[in-house]
């Protein structure tokens, strides 16, 4: 499977778990990058939550530049320290960095209570982008308004499994998603993930 696509605008790659590499013409954007030791400098980070496969600061120590600016879930902002701008976004609230309008939407399930994870959809190169992060199928996602591109996780340990997911999808409706949080600590198997959810999407396996 490749690692990577070309969405309108907007290039996607994806890395270990729910790790990706999202550029534009104008801006390149790193969500929970992990065991990256080089690459492109970002732009603009994002970071979901502190567990160690979502913030890992060698990976953001990596893509720093001098003007990078982070955006992460608060609880995250102690470890992150003094590393570029960092920007604290709570389940509810929104910024702008970089050009790139984002909100914190809420990402919760029976391992990870609400506040320790959020999820991101932010509007870039015409497109609005979500990225779970680590959560289930909770009643607040259906409230997102329209997602062109959803980066849903399938692994079914700490996640949504495949069939929650799917489901997940049917609600959103978005026009493409591409599923992450598998074939690394967890399970998952992105093909019966792409059966499920049918026509509902297109499905995009990096």
């Amino acid at each position: 499977m490749p690692e990577s696509t070309t969405i309108g605008d907007l290039y996607f790659q994806r890395f270990t778990q729910s790790s990706f590499l999202i550029k534009s013409p104008d801006v390149l954007i790193y969500v929970d990058p992990h065991r990256i030791d080089a690459g492109e400098k970002a732009d603009l980070i994002l970071v979901t939550h502190e567990h160690f496969d979502h913030l890992d600061t060698s990976a953001i120590d990596a893509l720093l530049k001098d003007d990078t600016v982070i955006v992460a879930n608060a609880a995250c902002v102690e470890k992150l320290g003094d590393r570029g701008r960092v920007v604290a976004l709570e389940e509810g609230r929104a910024a702008t960095a970089k050009g790139v309008d984002i909100r914190a939407v809420a990402g919760y399930n029976d391992h990870h209570p609400r506040g320790f994870n959020v999820g991101f959809v932010f509007r870039v190169a015409g497109q609005t982008v979500y990225h779970a992060g680590d959560t289930g199928r909770v009643p607040e996602l259906t409230e997102l308004g329209p997602i062109d591109v959803a980066l849903v996780p399938i692994g079914g340990t700490y996640t949504m499994d495949e069939e929650e997911a799917a489901t997940l999808v049917r609600d959103l409706r978005p026009k493409v998603v591409i599923p992450m949080h598998y074939g690394y600590a967890t399970g998952g198997d992105p093909k019966r993930f792409a059966t499920l959810v049918g026509d509902a999407a297109q499905v995009i396996i990096l």
